[in-house]
Formats: C-alpha cells, structure tokens, sequence
C-alpha cells in the first residue's frame, strides 16, 4: 500500500539523519507527487541538493518553498544554500529577511555572522555571532566563528580567548586548534616586535602543541629560538616545518643561516641551495649563499652570485657592500669604492659600507675624502664605547683645556698616530693620553718631558674638558696630512752582548706573527719556517722580537735564532724598543714591532699580505709614515715563500754593497 504524503515525508527525514541522501532525496520527491505544495518536503529536498552542490536545483526548491510559507527557518537555509552556490549578497538579504521575522534566532545569526566573515564585513559579523553566543554559547562552531570575526581585526587576545573556549567544548575540534595556534603566533609576532623573545616563544610553543601539524608554527618557533641562541633547537624547529612542508623556501633558508651559526658552513650552504630550488630568484637566500660562499674564501662564486642579485636589484645595499668588500680584499680600490658608494646611494646610514668606503679611499692615498668617512668606525659593533663627563671634542678651541685622548685600537695604531699629539699641545691644551696598559710605562717614559698625561686604560676615566678617541685627530688636528713621527724622548740601545765568537756581523731582528686570537693577525703572520732563506745567510745575526705562543717556534732553529732574556712574554715595551734601537735592521709582518721600529727610527723592512691594511696603501714600496721602512708585498695571497725570497736577496745584496 503507498504511502502518505506524511508518511513520505516523515520517511525521507528518517533517511536524511542517518546519512542515506539518496534514500531521503526518493522520499522527499514521493512526498511532492502526492502533494506538490508540500513546502516542508521542498525545504528538505532544496537542503539536501544543496548539500550535494546541486545548486541550481536547490536554489529552485527553496526559493518555491519560501514563495509558498515564508518563515525564518526557510530563509535562513535559503541563504544558507545562496552562499554555497557563491551569491553572497543574495545569502546576506536572506539571514537579513530570516532574522526580521524572528530577531534572535541564534542558528540564523550564526550563518549571518559566518557569511559577513566571507564578506571581509567583521565588524558586523562580530555583532552578529556575538549575539547568537548569548543564546547559544555552548556552540563549539559559533565560538570558532567569533574568533575569526576578532581575529580578522587584528584582536588576537579575544580571539584566542574564543578558540580556547570552542576547544574547551569539543576537544577534537581542528579548525578551532589552527585558529588558536594561528592566533597565539600573532601575538608572539606582538611581543617578539616589542623585544619580549621569551614570551613569544612561550606562545609559539602553545601553537606547536595545539597544531602539532602546521609548519608555520615551528617555523616561527625556530626564528624565536634563534634569536634566543637556543641554536640546536632552533635547528630541530626549522627541520620539522620542512618535514611537514618540504617545499617551504624560508624554512630552508633560515635553517642555513642557523647551521652557519652552529659552524656547519657546508650544511648552510646546501639549505641556501634547496631554498633557490625551490623559489629561483629568492633574494634572501640568494644573498645568504654568496656570503657563505665569500666566507668560504670562494670568492669568483660569491662574486657571480652577487651581481646575479643586483642585476635583479640594484638596491640592495648589502650585497654591494659586500661586493665590495672581495674587490677591496684582491686590492681593486677603485671597482671597490664604486660598490661602497653605490650602496649609500641606495642607503645612506649603511655604516660598514661608509666604513668600507673610507677604507678604499684612504688605501689610495687619497685622505681628504678617507679621513671624514672614517669617522664611521665610531659606528661599527665592534667599537668600544667609552663614557667620559665631558663632550667628544669636533675642533673647538683648546687654550687651557684638558683634552683626553684615547687609544681606540691596537698597539701599532696607538704607536703610529700619537704622532698627532703636538698639534693639540699647540693649540695650548693639556692632553691626557690614555693607553693601552702594556704601553703605558714605556709611553709615559718618553713623553714625560712634554704636556702629555700618559694613563693607562682601567683605571679611572682621567678628568677633561674634551675627550677624543685617538684616530679622529688626522682629521680634526691634522689637517688630513701625514704628520712627521713624534717620540720626544730618547731610548737607550740594549747591550746584547756577543754572538756566537764569529767576527761582528750585521744584527737583523726578526718578528713573523701578529696575534694568534685575531683574524687579521692571523693574515699577516708567517710560520717562521718560510723566513729560511732569511736564516741561511750566515753574514747577518738574528735576533727573535716575537712574542706570544709563536715564540716557541725558535726551539726548532738550534743554531738559526738567539732570543733575548729580556724580549721574552715577560719583558716590557720599554725592554722591546731597547732591543730595536741596537740592531741593524728589523725585519717583521705588520704588527706593532713594525710601528716600533719606524718610530724609533731604525730601518725595518715591513713583510705584507696579499691584501694589507690600508695604512699601507698600494703597491708602494715606502710609505710617508715611515722615512725608514721599506715594503715588502706579497704579489698573490699566501705566497710569504715569494716575499721571503726577495727579502733574502736585498740582504744579500745589502751584504755585499757593504764589502
């Protein structure tokens, strides 16, 4: 026997709870041929179609029901189905239309509130959702959606307060998670811009535990764990956003920047590597894979991949200033100093690069332009920073003044620009020098005749008017010139009594080794093997002034070198210029004994790398700081045997001119 239209219908919602669509849709049209103004069975059969993206059928059967019994019910899933076919517009008069004949209905307030969230209309969808959650707060959706709403206008704190609350009603809910996840990286973005690394990756650390699966969570958590020096789990970080999200460039990147901190240099650069396959042209990784290739000492790569990047973006200051820096290391001042400038043309407060470009000018000579831009120092990370009670001084006048000057550098620098001293002593002032502890008793020994204070550095800051730090005198007293080398008082040559019996020979002293702990000492120092040639002319007597640990170096010349008791670690400054004042001739890399020698006079024979420093300007053979010093180049990186060479010649040479 057929069934009632009731009955139809009543069977066809049966089917339709229990997930059978087909078997509701077959009843719900029996319903409608047994009585086709059956509005309930047009709603439901509209809803289902809809439900399986049958829009335009859907839309038809609503659209009838609603015509035949408009209520709120039928509205709402008119909309409903409006926003699933994409008429949003058409979705939004319909909740408007639902909601005018029954205001507070909270399942229809919470479609409105969903499909002005679609609209980018969160304002209103806040005020929507809001006031179906007072209906309806335990709705686990309708607080997942007022979240969104909040979220949308950058209240992150409400909206996790939100997203909690949805989790907190159903535990399993994902959606929810990510939006929590999502919102506590916002918030750790807020704190981390505020400087609190620590709470942002506190947060971070919640958003991994909430969605264990979003890559962008511990991408984030890796940066803060960077920035925090937690470097290994900063790694691990990076490493499983990958592993969620293999092709997420800026994870890669960021991985190889945090396994070149962990001194892991051939990691990175495969990291960089993957980062370009992945994303060709990605300029942060392009411009990180050329500094660990230039960091490398491969030095044509990092060049290639350099100008690959500004040829694409000829802005970008830091990748000329770079550029630079290999073009000022292989002695190319002038393509050098082009890079330097074109970098502040593009950012004019790039202190290294105005820094690099003082270097490059001052290389060539050319100290008008050098000395001002070589203020820039004052700006770089590594420059001490010095509190005095009294302002730095810029050139105003001195009678009656006390000045501070303070040694800012190395021993060698401290050496070779006191010699701008008496340019403050003739404008009347009284100058406080301020040394490095190790000078101090051998400066305050020759210069105690004069209107100098010499202080060493650790004691109390000395009392001025002024202070200055000792470099920015060429400039500010010396006109931009070369001043003539000042030690006022006279040094006492050392008696270092006989050779080895043999007939007197020429005393040559020899100092191979700049520091052993800085970089740049470690470039300008030599193994004391490659001065063998030096070592077999019997003519000449050789004395050590090396210090520190490579000093050790002369246990294994028996019969090559003789050191004297007073220029080991123990003996002083004062003890060292002795010893120079009583040779010949002084031979050594670019250290302090070097500025030493000059100072006090005595020829001395200055071996150089490849790249020297500036002071030493190019390709010059003498130097105006110096009257006494001659130069010895290297003429390709590392060849101190090819230096070592030609300084054996010009003794023997020397030897033999003096019969």
């Amino acid at each position: 026997m057929p069934l009632t239209a009731a009955e139809s219908l009543a069977a066809g919602l049966a089917e339709h709870r229990a997930g059978n669509l087909a078997g509701a849709a077959m009843h719900y049209c029996r319903t409608l041929e047994t009585a086709p103004g059956q509005t309930d069975a047009m709603h439901l059969l509209g809803l289902l179609l809809s439900e399986q993206g049958e829009h335009g059928r859907a839309l038809g059967f609503l659209s009838r029901a609603v015509e035949l019994h408009p209520n709120a019910v039928y509205l709402a899933n008119l909309g409903l189905a409006l926003r699933r076919a994409g008429d949003l517009a058409g979705a939004l008069s319909a909740y408007r239309q639902a909601l005018a004949l029954q205001p507070d209905h909270a399942p229809t307030l919470d479609k409105l509130g969903r499909a002005l969230i679609d609209a980018g209309r969160y304002g209103e969808a806040e005020a929507a959702l809001g006031q179906a959650s007072l209906a309806d707060g335990c709705n686990a959706g309708l607080r997942n959606a007022l979240g969104r709403a909040r979220a949308e206008q950058g209240r992150h704190a409400e909206a996790r307060m939100d997203f909690e609350a949805a989790l907190d009603l159903d535990p399993a809910y994902e959606e929810a998670a990510r939006n929590l996840a999502g919102a506590l990286l916002h918030l750790s973005h807020d704190a981390a811009g505020g400087g609190d690394w620590q709470r942002a990756l506190t947060l971070i650390e919640e958003a991994c535990r909430r969605a264990p699966a979003l890559a962008q969570a511990w991408y984030d958590r890796g940066l803060a764990a960077s920035v925090l020096r937690r470097l290994e789990e900063s790694r691990q970080c990076y490493e499983r956003a990958i592993a969620l999200h293999f092709n997420y460039a800026e994870a890669h990147n960021n991985l190889g920047h945090v396994l070149e901190a962990l001194s892991r240099p051939r990691e990175a650069m495969q990291a960089y590597e993957r980062a370009l396959a992945i994303r060709p042209g990605y300029t942060g990784a392009e411009y990180n894979l050329a500094l660990s290739l230039q960091n490398a000492g491969r030095l044509r790569e990092a060049e290639a991949l350099y100008e690959t990047l500004l040829a694409r973006e000829p802005g970008h200051a830091d990748a000329r200033n770079n550029l630079g820096g290999i073009r000022l290391g292989e002695n190319r001042w002038q393509e050098a100093a082009a890079e330097f400038a074109a970098a502040l043309t593009h950012k004019p407060t790039h202190g290294e690069a105005r820094w690099n470009l003082a270097l490059s000018y001052l290389a060539q000579g050319d100290f008008e332009r050098g000395w001002p831009l070589y203020e820039a120092r004052l700006e770089q990370p590594g420059f001490p920073r010095r509190d005095f009670d009294c302002p730095r001084w810029a050139g105003e006048d001195l009678a009656g003044l006390t000045i501070c000057v303070w040694a800012e550098q190395g021993l060698g620098d401290t050496i070779q620009f006191m010699r701008y001293l008496p340019a403050l002593l003739q404008r009347g002032a009284r100058v406080s020098f301020e040394v490095q502890e190790r000078l101090a008793p051998f400066l305050a020994r020759v210069l105690e005749a004069d209107r100098v204070r010499v202080v060493a550095r650790g004691g109390a800051v000395p009392q001025a008017d002024y202070h200055v730090p000792l470099l920015s005198l060429p400039l500010l007293a010396g006109g931009n010139q070369v001043a003539p080398v000042w030690l006022p008082g006279r040094i006492e040559a050392a008696p270092l009594g006989g050779g080895s019996g043999r007939p007197a020979r020429r005393r040559v002293g020899l100092c191979w080794a700049g520091h052993p702990h800085h970089v740049k000492g470690r470039a300008r120092s030599m193994p004391l093997a490659a001065l063998a040639p030096l070592l077999a002319l019997e003519e000449f007597e050789f004395v050590s002034l090396q210090r520190g640990p490579q000093a050790t170096e002369c246990d294994d010349l028996p019969d090559g070198l003789r050191l004297p008791a007073a220029e080991r670690e123990e003996g002083g400054i004062a003890e060292l210029a002795a010893i120079v004042a009583s040779l010949d001739l002084v031979i050594t890399v670019d250290t302090m004994v070097a500025h030493l020698a000059g100072t006090l006079g005595r020829p001395v024979w200055t071996l150089l790398p490849f790249a020297a420093d500036w002071r030493w300007m190019g390709e010059r053979t003498d130097t105006p700081w110096y009257g006494t010093m001659r130069l010895f180049r290297q003429t390709r990186p590392g060849d101190w045997a090819g230096v070592a060479g030609r300084v054996a010649e010009e003794l023997t040479a020397l030897w033999l001119a003096a019969g």
